[in-house]
């Protein structure tokens, strides 16, 4: 996923589950928790890093939300995850266009950028394509019990 303006650049790789398939408590969350990782580009500085922020659920709510925003059903999508590492919102724009502001906690680096924040305007071309980059996620992070 990559959100990027003129000034700041920010790209979102769901890397793994937290823990291995027999790891962390059954039944619980524990199990679907996503590791996350940013990397955010600001006037020639590059930061990474890496958050366990999202829940397989809500990244199959974040794609159907903004399937629904997209189709015009709903006004908005404003993220309210779990964890508030990562949020995400988006609106349309107007004439194909969506507005969106995404947020990822930097808390593991030396530097002094302890967020990255973006607000970008979308195409639908480009909406479409987070879209089904979501849902090739949500295919290969399915929820685990």
């Amino acid at each position: 996923m990559l959100f990027q303006n003129e000034e700041v650049s920010l790209k979102l790789e769901v890397l793994r589950y937290e823990f291995p398939a027999d790891g962390g408590q059954f039944d619980t969350d524990d199990r679907n928790w996503l590791v996350m990782r940013g990397t955010f580009c600001e006037d020639g500085l590059i930061i990474k890093d890496t958050n366990s922020c999202l829940l397989t659920y809500e990244l199959r709510e974040m794609a159907a939300s903004l399937k629904v925003v997209r189709a015009g059903i709903k006004d908005a999508y404003q993220s309210e995850f779990a964890e508030p590492y990562f949020m995400l919102s988006a609106k349309p724009a107007g004439e194909g266009t969506y507005s969106v502001w995404v947020s990822f906690a930097l808390p593991n680096t030396m530097e002094d950028v302890d967020v990255a924040e973006v607000d970008c305007v979308m195409s639908d071309a480009e909406m479409a394509a987070l879209i089904a980059e979501l849902d090739a996620l949500c295919e290969k992070f399915p929820d685990r019990n």
